[in-house]
């Protein structure tokens, strides 16, 4: 009876740290730059803060990556579809001289659907 109960108990732990793992496993999408270092350029980083340029081509389409908090300037303006790993697709425009601070994003890939270069200065809080 003993024997049944540690391997009941050992099995609940077991299932317990198994649906405690998938969303950390779920939203393990690497870094922009990690995850398409032909688009993400870090120009400068210290403990606290990243710089990063992004640059796309038209018609180019990043692989799923992430980001955490950032203040984004356009350099050159940006007409995109982003869509998240739920199969939700979102159009944006961003007009070149703006600038916005986004809150983190978890996956998602942007994909450049403008005729011209798409150009974005990415300034990241790494904590």
């Amino acid at each position: 009876m003993k024997s049944q109960m540690k391997m009941l108990v050992a099995g609940m732990c077991g299932s317990a740290l198994v649906g405690l793992a998938l969303p950390a496993i779920a939203d393990d999408v690497p870094l922009s730059f990690h995850a398409n270092p032909d688009v993400y350029k870090v120009l400068a980083e210290n403990d606290e803060m990243r710089v990063v340029l992004a640059t796309w081509k038209p018609g180019h389409k990043d692989k799923s990556h992430s980001h955490p908090m950032a203040a984004v300037y356009t350099i050159k303006a940006c007409h995109a579809r982003i869509t998240t790993p739920d199969g939700k697709v979102k159009e944006v425009s961003n007009k070149a001289g703006t600038a916005r601070v986004n809150p983190a994003v978890k996956s998602h890939t942007f994909e450049n659907i403008g005729k011209t270069e798409c150009q974005q200065l990415l300034v990241e809080r790494k904590k």
